[in-house]
């Protein structure tokens, strides 16, 4: 469901929209994709930089297990039809 009135990026994610997003896997080892929704895009903050050691992810995404994860272009793609 995405919102109408907001401008959609180069992959049309905007918030709003549901995604799939990688996650790190609980205990520091690996990643999962998960199911959630965008809500906010950070494209400004993260163009900027931030520091080495806390760099600015550009994604936040609401996932259905309850976490909120942070995450950069490459970790989040539209979900399937049959996720919606």
């Amino acid at each position: 469901m995405s919102m109408p009135d907001a401008p959609k990026d180069q992959e049309g994610i905007v918030p709003g929209d549901r995604v799939r997003v990688r996650a790190a896997a609980g205990g520091g080892g690996g990643s999962d994709w998960v199911f959630g929704v965008v809500v906010d895009d950070f494209a400004a903050e993260a163009d900027a930089g931030g520091h080495e050691w806390a760099p600015v992810r550009r994604w936040a995404v609401a996932a259905d297990d309850g976490r909120l994860v942070f995450a950069d272009d490459g970790d989040v793609e539209p979900a399937p039809p049959e996720a919606m």
